[in-house]
């Protein structure tokens, strides 16, 4: 059953199937999914319960609480219970200084000696003078600050916590590195010093109260507390949990403005989604648009930053530029912010979805990389399908229900994406003209066998060494509708292949030069704990019966400028073909050879199939001679042609050496293209073909 978004409840419950659709589109079981991947969690011992959210600018659609609220209690964890939210503590401090900066009370580029004297005539540790530390070095963790011990800040107020950061000598000179520190700890006094407020009376008024977040504090109350989950540690026993015991709550400290807040995943969602909206959340506005965006860009060009790989750093806040293993499923300029007590909240822009999870625990490792927030942010985008359009939405096609139609208006093109069966292209069309073979036994199956080998497909080798990989190559996608000509699938993972595949599909009008065109991008996530070596793998079949072109271009190792697969795995170099023919510096394949299967070492990137319809069918793919090319022989396209009523035209990529974590992608590019087969006893124009190939299929990378 598919969802779309109604008035909030535990659970999103209404539908409605109109099509535009200008909401989300969730999937019910989905959501569902959800808790029970957290309830997965709990029965291993690895959490005690947990409040997961996902919001969109306007609406929550998703609010579950599992489990209990600590390892030795029978109270069951409930939407609104309250967690200790760490360093996201550190995003509301930034938004609470970018309302001043907007103010003109102080800018980023302020040195902090301008308004904290402490910090005049900084040094670093070796004595060397250092320039000035900014606010933007405050904010972005790269003024080198050093970190205070915590008995050296007992019993101290925020002024006098943040005079002994300043005295201390720098560990680096500012700008040159990243280093996480109490830089958001000066935030907070800078805040005091420009508003003339306590930091904490500061938020309360002009972000806590505008925003009705009526359970985030510094300080709880009686009642507060005993709402608050118990932060929990691994237990003496193997999947058993232990209570960490942590100070009072409900006594007054001073607040910290990099880790102290307590809130609920309620609370959160409405300042979250005040920052999706840009700066706003309904009538109440925080900030302009302009110092949201601000806040939430990279900031830290060439550091390497943040608690998981890929990220940037913005004014206070974590910004994804690179997807990549806990990341893989967002978009990039993702920002959010976790804590260490496991807490994440991220919000993912493009999408327009907030995700939050709560969760108390303290001893399992990395929180930013827990495989818990993992859970949850496949879970969540496993249950989202995007926002349709008329352009781009979910329809029947050959049989499968839940196939992803993507169209443009002049020319007409169409894109038919299968994510029920391998995540592959059923169709790909331009003005009448079709790329793809697209077998009448391709249907839907119920007897656990792959489809038949038809459409447009794509997979990961070397072919010889990676191992069966079913639940990729024929198993149930998930899929995304991204953008008005645009859709992502997403693959189950592969244990023994140790990969999660995501591809992402997008249609292009014309340019003024060239055609329209679909690009399709795979990338290969290796989800396993050990070091993997793939490559990418183009496999789509067009209808036989045409002439394969291959583009002739740097020292081919083959003498016959190709290799055979004969029988017995034999890769034969020298053979001669009277079906394949090298002229005006291509390979011409008329007509079936003596063995289908053929190789090449080219690195011209590109590859043509002329049919008897006077359809050109154009893949543009990128090459780099100076890669390992580790399927069989070094190949750098392959192509299958048997006799029959299909031909296989197959890009593949270099080696990508993966570590646990890592991604890596390849995108090829689609053309259709008119263009005259030659009649009997002729032979094709190879440079007015290549010429037109130049002209309408420019690179667009």
């Amino acid at each position: 059953m598919l969802l779309r978004m109604s008035a909030i409840a535990l659970m999103f419950v209404a539908c409605s199937s109109q099509l535009p659709s200008a909401e989300p589109e969730f999937d019910a079981a989905g959501l569902q999914r959800i808790s029970e991947r957290m309830t997965e969690f709990v029965h291993r011992g690895q959490i005690s319960g947990a409040v997961t959210l996902i919001a969109t600018p306007d609406r929550v659609v998703h609010l579950a609480a599992v489990g209990k609220t600590g390892p030795a209690t029978d109270q069951a964890m409930q939407p609104d219970s309250l967690f200790r939210i760490a360093s996201m503590t550190k995003t509301v401090t930034a938004t609470g200084l970018m309302q001043l900066v907007e103010q003109g009370k102080l800018s980023v580029d302020d040195p902090v000696e301008k308004h904290i004297s402490s910090f005049t005539g900084q040094k670093l540790k070796d004595g060397t003078p250092s320039r000035p530390v900014t606010i933007r070095d405050v904010l972005t963790h790269t003024a080198g600050l050093a970190q205070p011990g915590g008995k050296e800040t007992e019993g101290l107020n925020l002024e006098q916590i943040v005079d002994l950061i300043g005295r201390k000598p720098l560990e680096f000179p500012p700008g040159s590195k990243w280093q996480y520190s109490s830089g958001l700890t000066v935030a907070g006094r800078l805040i005091e010093i420009a508003s003339g407020e306590s930091y904490a009376e500061y938020l309360q008024r002009h972000i806590f109260d505008p925003l009705e977040m009526k359970d985030t504090t510094f300080r709880l109350s009686p009642d507060q507390a005993g709402r608050l989950a118990v932060t929990c540690k691994p237990g003496e026993q193997p999947g058993t949990l232990a209570a960490v015991e942590i100070p009072d709550p409900t006594v007054e400290r001073t607040p910290n403005p990099s880790g102290g807040l307590f809130s609920t995943a309620a609370d959160m969602a409405r300042f979250y989604q005040a920052i999706l909206n840009g700066g706003q959340l309904g009538d109440v506005r925080l900030l302009p648009a302009a110092r949201v965006q601000q806040m939430t860009q990279i900031l830290t060009p060439g550091l390497v930053t943040g608690f998981t790989p890929g990220n940037g750093w913005g004014l206070g806040w974590c910004v994804l530029e690179k997807p990549q293993g806990v990341t893989r499923l967002l978009m990039p300029g993702t920002y959010g912010h976790g804590g260490a007590w496991g807490t994440q909240a991220w919000v993912d822009p493009q999408r327009k979805l907030i995700f939050i999870l709560m969760i108390q625990r303290s001893g399992f490792g990395n929180s930013d990389a827990s495989d818990v927030r993992d859970a949850f942010t496949e879970a969540a985008l496993s249950a989202y399908h995007g926002v349709e359009t008329t352009t781009a939405k979910f329809t029947e096609f050959h049989g499968y229900s839940r196939a992803v139609e993507l169209t443009l208006g002049q020319p007409r093109a169409r894109a038919v994406l299968c994510p029920q069966a391998g995540g592959r292209v059923l169709e790909y069309y331009v003005d009448g003209r079709r790329a793809l073979y697209l077998d009448d036994e391709d249907r839907p199956r119920t007897d656990g066998k792959p489809a038949s080998m038809s459409a447009g497909r794509f997979d990961f080798g070397p072919e010889l060494t990676v191992p069966a990989h079913p639940e990729i190559w024929s198993g149930t996608w998930t899929a995304e509708i991204t953008g008005p000509h645009s859709a992502r699938l997403v693959s189950p993972h592969s244990p023994k292949a140790g990969v999660q595949v995501l591809r992402d599909f997008e249609l292009h009008p014309p340019t003024l030069t060239g055609a329209s065109r679909l690009s399709c991008r795979q990338t290969l996530v290796n989800v396993s704990d050990q070091p993997r070596e793939y490559c990418h793998w183009g496999r789509s079949f067009s209808p036989g019966g045409g002439i394969c072109l291959i583009p002739l271009q740097g020292t081919s190792r083959f003498p016959a400028k190709y290799a055979m697969y004969e029988d017995s795995a034999i890769i034969n170099v020298r053979n001669t073909d009277e079906k394949i023919r090298e002229r005006d510096g291509f390979l011409e394949i008329l007509a079936p050879p003596r063995k289908p299967k053929l190789g090449f070492d080219s690195s011209a990137g590109w590859l043509a199939y002329l049919r008897p319809d006077n359809t050109l069918f154009v893949k543009r793919f990128p090459v780099d001679p100076d890669r390992v090319y580790n399927e069989a022989a070094g190949l750098t396209l392959s192509v299958w042609y048997p006799a029959g009523p299909r031909i296989e035209l197959e890009p593949i990529g270099p080696r990508e050496k993966l570590q646990p974590g890592d991604a890596a992608s390849f995108t090829e590019d689609w053309w259709l293209l008119d263009h005259p087969f030659p009649a009997a006893g002729e032979n094709i124009d190879l440079k007015r073909l290549r010429e037109q190939v130049e002209r309408q299929t420019a690179p667009a990378r």
